[in-house]
């Protein structure tokens, strides 16, 4: 057993959680097919309050308490003692007066939920027609991650942070987030009586899988893995960053708040550096650069709900392998082979979702293949000889695919090879593409009906998924650099009102630059002026 203990933390995390755990609960077969996950790794199997066998995911998520919606408290239902020793409204209290109870009106189920109740009631019957119907609606009032949710919650996994007042904005607030965990940590004690919970259970714990809003919960996170990091120093980790809208060097000098989020979105790469094993950075769909790749798709970039479906689509798929029942993979090799001879721990997450039935790799990959890690000017790979290591999962290729696949692969690992020849005079042919293999994925009901080339959502979807390493990632740090630097010579003030120190802030400026050279493999083209104070 490889069990993997999963982190989610923010809004559109838990958005991208919740298709995420949708798809593991679709693998479930019940007969004689054989399902080619081990539902064990991400499952960890309890009773709830009846004594039935449920499967729930080994998962902490944190979230404000407004972003829950109508969630229950898990797996032991609303309302009921969760049996963790919490205080009840039974508890006797010392005052003897009269007591005035409030009670906030409660937010009613989405009509997704309310379908999946009404099909639960019929499985013990015979099947009818409006149930099939039902399943095949698709919900277009999503208010919560937790309206499209068909998983059961351990009580531990469920952690909701209290709310922020409207007049406050706590975007890129770095130094809050970690005050907050540490808060939120002495009071609930979520390392000891959480995290140990789903570690205890574990066999082999080959790694955890992290995804964070970096806006929102960048040093919230922070504060998390470096309390992970002192118990478990050497074990795995794969972080998935949802950086903010606030691109880098976009930003006026005088927008305080796009600045705070780039210093933040700043600060949560150079603290992952050190805490992550692989850190693969996304942009924020405000960003995204229109083009061929969403010809497909009618796909709404404002809404998280359709966002969060195409990112964890790709967050699948990419990390498939880790929970193959016959695979060999586990969480250190595929940073190991993403690391090969670079020792980077900065990836991109690249695919194509859908692909056409007429999808032709060698004639349609260059217009069709986009980089969710890069920044937008930087999105379309000019050379395949900018990357390092890369590996593809495929999903569901037809013979045709699996055909213009192999002709385009083989003339990528030659162009990957000649690269890294170019760079460190060494490289094994075989490991500069690893590529797996694997059926479609499977489109539960609570997936969007997007696709603009069919009339409904289809139960499974061809598509191709990447992570790679690549010289690409330069760009993102040389701008990150390039904003703190000129936060530093102009806006001081600003840094000082986030509580940071401005020697910190100069430090970190420099170990972006140094990540720049790094991956660029060179001398870095833009030279930064130091101020009079630091000659």
């Amino acid at each position: 057993m490889k069990e993997i203990i999963y982190i989610q933390a923010g809004n559109l995390s838990n958005h991208i959680g919740s298709h995420f755990w949708n798809t593991q609960e679709s693998y479930f077969t019940y007969g004689e097919e054989d399902s080619v996950v081990d539902h064990d790794i991400s499952f960890r199997e309890g009773r709830n309050l009846k004594g039935e066998p449920t499967f729930c995911p080994r998962l902490l998520l944190f979230d404000r308490k407004a972003n829950f919606g109508a969630l229950t408290s898990g797996l032991y239902g609303e309302g009921e003692d969760t049996g963790e020793g919490e205080d009840t409204d039974e508890a006797p209290g010392k005052w003897n007066g009269d007591v005035v109870e409030y009670r906030q009106e409660r937010i009613p189920k989405s009509s997704y939920q309310e379908r999946l109740d009404e099909e639960a009631e019929l499985m013990d019957s015979e099947p009818t027609a409006d149930a099939g119907r039902n399943r095949a609606k698709n919900n277009h009032n999503i208010r919560y991650w937790s309206d499209y949710d068909r998983v059961f919650y351990h009580p531990r996994s469920l952690h909701r942070l209290p709310d922020v007042p409207d007049y406050e904005n706590t975007e890129g607030d770095w130094m809050g987030g970690q005050e907050t965990f540490t808060r939120y940590n002495e009071e609930h004690d979520v390392m000891e009586e959480s995290f140990r919970l789903f570690v205890e259970e574990c066999d082999y714990l080959q790694g955890i899988q992290v995804t964070n809003e970096s806006s929102s919960f960048g040093g919230f996170t922070h504060a998390f893995l470096l309390a992970f990091r002192e118990e478990f120093p050497k074990l795995p980790s794969i972080t998935f960053s949802l950086l903010s809208s606030a691109t880098p060097s976009s930003i006026e000098a005088d927008d305080d708040f796009g600045l705070r989020r780039v210093l933040g979105d700043a600060l949560g790469l150079q603290g992952l550096k050190e805490l992550s094993t692989m850190t693969i950075p996304i942009q924020s769909p405000s960003s995204w650069s229109p083009g061929p790749w969403l010809e497909d798709l009618a796909l709404d970039r404002h809404s998280y709900y359709h966002t969060s479906a195409l990112f964890s689509s790709h967050i699948e798929t990419a990390t498939l392998p880790l929970r193959l029942k016959e695979g060999q993979e586990d969480t250190s090799k595929l940073c190991s082979i993403l690391s090969w001879e670079t020792d980077a721990r900065f990836a991109h997450l690249g695919g194509i979702f859908p692909l056409s039935d007429s999808f032709d790799f060698r004639r349609d990959v260059g217009k069709n293949l986009y980089d969710f890690s890069a920044l937008p000017q930087a999105t379309v790979t000019d050379s395949d000889r900018d990357v390092f290591s890369r590996i593809d999962v495929s999903r569901g290729f037809s013979p045709s695919h699996t055909s213009s696949y192999q002709s385009w692969l083989e003339t990528q690992r030659l162009q990957i090879r000649r690269s890294v020849l170019d760079i460190f005079r060494m490289m094994i042919y075989s490991t500069a593409v690893c590529s797996f293999q694997a059926p479609a994925i499977p489109l539960p009901s609570s997936f969007p009906s997007f696709f603009t080339s069919l009339p409904t959502r289809p139960p499974s979807c061809t598509a191709l998924s990447s992570l790679s390493t690549t010289k690409r990632t330069s760009i993102l740090f040389s701008r990150y650099a390039s904003q703190v630097d000129e936060c530093i010579k102009r806006r001081r003030d600003m840094i000082q009102r986030m509580g940071l120190e401005i020697d910190d802030v100069k430090s970190l400026r420099d170990e972006l630059w140094v990540l720049e050279d790094e991956f660029k493999g060179g001398e870095s083209v833009l030279n930064v002026e130091m101020d009079e104070d630091e000659n």
